[in-house]
């Protein structure tokens, strides 16, 4: 149970008599089991069986094994039944268990994917974990913080702690190219970025917008977009409900972007 009082402009407190509360139940029942660890781009990282192929891993922080009969993962929440455990298995406490995109029958895009966890549909078929994701650095995995379960861009571990290497700056990104107008075979408006850095940068939870004194927010790039070392990334015009679009188009007779950090402090910006 929570309450919660506040206090007003003058600095008097409301009477807990009114304060607002609410109460839940903990579900001491709910599977331990989370995904620890997502592989997208696998240029070379990790080998498997003579290929090299998407990986996800799970792991089961709790202290008791989990039944994964009947759990199932999935790259669309739209059709939950893409890969669903067999009878008979089990993850032991503190263990991990890493699958391979040949085992699972889908495959991650680099460009930007999720990957979900879904309860059994005998036990209710809940979404028990779920991560989204932006641009992939090539051989770079993103996982979750031990001390924080927050996902950061990690070097593949696959069956250990996870390993979180130094970023670069990306107070040093530039907006490098920019496409108005366009016509076939590049029909779409498009801002692209620069890392001019020695090491991956992250531009998740930035904004890119044509209006900076207006509308410094307006199109958000999605959270765990990464850029790989002195490369490039394009985000092109469209709805921005996916992964690598903006949510608007660059005007053709003249006009101006910027690139925003998550905080709205300016990185960089161009007037055309």
């Amino acid at each position: 149970r929570i309450e919660v009082i506040g206090r007003n402009a003058a600095g008097i407190w409301q009477a807990r008599t009114g304060a607002a509360s609410h109460v839940w139940i903990v579900n001491s029942s709910w599977p331990t089991v989370r995904i620890n660890e997502v592989l997208a781009g696998n240029d070379g990282a990790v080998e498997r069986n003579g290929s090299f192929p998407d990986l996800i891993e799970l792991f089961n922080e709790g202290p008791a094994p989990v039944n994964l009969a009947g759990m199932r993962l999935t790259d669309d929440p739209g059709n939950p039944n893409r890969f669903t455990f067999p009878s008979g298995t089990t993850l032991a406490p503190g263990a991990y268990l890493a699958l391979d995109s040949s085992q699972l029958g889908f495959g991650l895009d680099q460009s930007g994917d999720g990957v979900y966890l879904f309860q059994s549909a005998a036990q209710g078929g809940a979404v028990l974990d779920a991560v989204e994701f932006g641009f992939q650095v090539a051989n770079y995995s993103i996982g979750r913080t031990s001390d924080s379960d927050e996902w950061v861009l990690t070097q593949p571990t696959f069956g250990a702690a996870n390993s979180i290497p130094a970023l670069g700056d990306s107070g040093r990104i530039k907006i490098n190219e920019w496409l108005a107008g366009g016509v076939s075979p590049y029909p779409d408006d498009f801002i692209e970025l620069y890392n001019p850095e020695d090491r991956p940068v992250a531009v998740g939870g930035c904004y890119l917008t044509d209006q900076p004194l207006s509308a410094p927010n307006r199109s958000r790039i999605a959270s765990l977009t990464f850029i790989a070392p002195r490369s490039y990334a394009a985000f092109t015009a469209g709805n921005g409900n996916r992964a690598g679009e903006i949510n608007f188009g660059l005007s053709v007779e003249q006009g101006e972007m910027a690139l925003f950090g998550p905080d709205l402090a300016p990185i960089d910006a161009v007037i055309y």
